[in-house]
């Protein structure tokens, strides 16, 4: 097997999430080269991946757009592709490979795809998703593996801030706006915030430009020292490198989530409203709590209130 082509999933997260299968991929076919294809991000995610040889990406606003499927299409067939591992479960995914002179393609059996596709089991949703993209190619090659590697992302480790004491760094991604009901409320964020500080913390918010409003009100509002707003101020190889270098990451987000699991940093995850079964998202990994709360709530817009900063102070407290 001399060329693979992947197509990741459209979220950092769910891309993570794949690096077991990767690893898998891998030891099946040593010698093989990896081709990408995913949105932009993928080339800052595997920058220093060295089973990853060459990509195809695009806009994630365009991924949709005929131009950016002729292109995929295009690029395809200059890689001549023995092997494609479709981990999207879309139709169009599954048609630009074909159209793409890939030789074999596996992917699940969705969107009435099945004939486009070499190996096309059924998707099982009640299984983890770093189980089901690990499943797809296992079952393709006869259930050869037992056992799922560990996430895994290559980073630098350059830190990306810096604090003149030596105290122990927490960072918090609590959203913005459009994270609706996810979203940590504001009072909350301002007291958990201020709580922090007085426990004597160093304090990062980080996020994307979508959270950056918020946070920077929180930041204004809470008043505090030793407080540093990186949200929207790196790329995704310094974000990487920023949750690499704390002590502790406090996120509603499952992309931080997930790379703090691949980087080894303890987390603290506030679940709310979810877009997924949390059973089938919550990293594989011991150095973690998950805080979701429904008591007798029957709206889950309404569960993250529950998670109140005292007890999120506790919970730090078992982890650092």
């Amino acid at each position: 097997m001399k060329k693979i082509i992947i197509r990741t999933p459209n979220f950092i997260g769910d891309t993570i999430n794949t690096t077991p299968c990767l690893e898998l991929i891998k030891q099946e076919y040593p010698e093989a080269e990896f081709t990408i294809v995913g949105p932009d991000f993928v080339r800052e995610l595997f920058k220093y991946d060295p089973r990853i040889t060459h990509y195809i990406t695009f806009p994630l606003k365009r991924k949709k757009k005929l131009s950016t499927y002729w292109k995929i299409v295009r690029e395809l067939r200059k890689e001549n592709g023995e092997l494609g591992v479709i981990f999207v479960n879309t139709f169009i995914s599954a048609l630009l490979f074909r159209l793409g002179n890939v030789k074999k393609n596996i992917g699940y059996n969705r969107e009435g795809r099945g004939f486009l596709l070499d190996f096309s089991p059924e998707i099982n949703y009640h299984k983890h998703y770093i189980n089901r993209y690990a499943f797809l190619f296992n079952e393709y090659i006869g259930n050869k593996y037992v056992y799922l590697p560990e996430l895994s992302l290559r980073y630098t480790g350059q830190k990306t801030f810096q604090f003149d004491n030596s105290h122990k760094t927490i960072a918090l991604y609590l959203g913005g706006e459009n994270k609706e009901f996810r979203k940590y409320p504001d009072e909350y964020a301002v007291q958990l915030l201020r709580l922090l500080n007085r426990q004597g913390y160093n304090l990062l918010l980080i996020g994307d430009e979508n959270d950056n409003i918020k946070h920077t009100q929180y930041a204004e509002e809470a008043r505090i020292d030793r407080l540093i707003n990186l949200t929207a101020r790196t790329t995704i190889e310094g974000f990487i490198n920023t949750i690499a270098n704390v002590d502790l990451i406090i996120t509603i987000d499952s992309s931080a989530l997930h790379i703090a699991a691949a980087v080894k940093t303890p987390f603290i995850a506030l679940m709310g409203l979810s877009t997924s079964p949390t059973s089938t998202i919550l990293p594989k990994v011991p150095l973690g709590r998950i805080l979701k709360i429904e008591n007798n709530l029957i709206r889950e817009e309404d569960y993250i209130r529950n998670i109140t900063p005292d007890l999120i102070l506790k919970t730090i407290s078992e982890l650092i």
